[in-house]
């Protein structure tokens, strides 16, 4: 499986995710950027914007590409995508949304361990 992973940024700081306390989803009660997996037949970008949608009700057209890797045997698409209004956004899934600083995110416990290692390589 595939997965699709994006940066949400307002006036420099990112948008996290508090993850559901679920048994079935990989690391419950945790800080996380939003995506998802990507399904048959979606290209990378396809399934960002639809997880967006899902996740936050919030339409993207063309996020940017940031890194592409491999992660167990995983292939991973990290995008970016800077918006202005926030005003719409509704939190679908997870516990909490939260705006945070660079620096806020690397001291942050309870996070997905790939976040920290993103934040320091990309932005």
């Amino acid at each position: 499986m595939a997965y699709a992973g994006i940066f949400i940024i307002k006036e420099g700081k990112i948008l996290l995710q508090f993850r559901d306390n679920s048994p079935n989803i990989t690391w419950p009660n945790s800080w996380a950027i939003f995506g998802g997996g990507i399904e048959k037949g979606e290209t990378p970008r396809q399934a960002i914007v639809r997880e967006l949608q899902e996740e936050l009700d919030l339409k993207i057209e063309n996020p940017e590409l940031v890194l592409k890797n491999k992660f167990k045997g995983e292939t991973r698409y990290t995008f970016k995508q800077e918006i202005k209004d926030t005003s719409t956004l509704k939190l679908k899934e997870g516990k909490e949304m939260k705006f945070f600083s660079k620096e806020e995110i690397l001291n942050l416990k309870n996070t997905v361990p790939s976040v920290k290692k993103l934040v320091k390589k990309l932005l």
